[in-house]
């Protein structure tokens, strides 16, 4: 792991990856058991944030299997209004204040580190590729 780089002030900056290895215990990640339920958490709290912004009636559906020795597949499926395709990195791959942070007042998950958080454990445990399908009317 890297010392990190200087920054301006008394701040350095840290590869995210770095952050999350030494602070997996506060962000939900310490445990499989925890893990799980913060993966949970995360997916059932985007959905219900997406709908409630767009005014939908959630139907929500989470499904968790395990696999071979410790690896858990997560399927989470919603009726929000889906993240366009160019989006989809963004949204997954980096920390963001909230994913509905300068829309209308988020409800739930302050820490800021969400889905992104799940699929940076699963792909630093695993080292599997995650799998994001996203359906949005209009989006080819």
């Amino acid at each position: 792991m890297s010392e990190g780089k200087p920054s301006t002030g008394k701040q350095r900056q840290i590869a995210i990856s770095e952050f999350f290895e030494k602070n997996k215990h506060f962000l939900g990640f310490d445990s499989l058991h925890r893990a799980i339920i913060t993966a949970v958490k995360e997916s059932v709290d985007n959905s219900l944030d997406a709908c409630e912004e767009e005014r939908i009636l959630p139907e929500i559906r989470i499904e968790v299997s395990r696999l071979k020795g410790d690896r858990i597949e997560l399927i989470a499926q919603d009726n929000g209004p889906g993240i366009p395709r160019s989006s989809i990195e963004h949204v997954f791959g980096k920390f963001l204040l909230g994913s509905r942070f300068h829309a209308i007042r988020q409800t739930r998950g302050q820490r800021g580190i969400g889905i992104t958080g799940v699929v940076m454990y699963s792909q630093l445990t695993t080292g599997a590729k995650t799998r994001v399908i996203s359906k949005v009317e209009g989006d080819s």
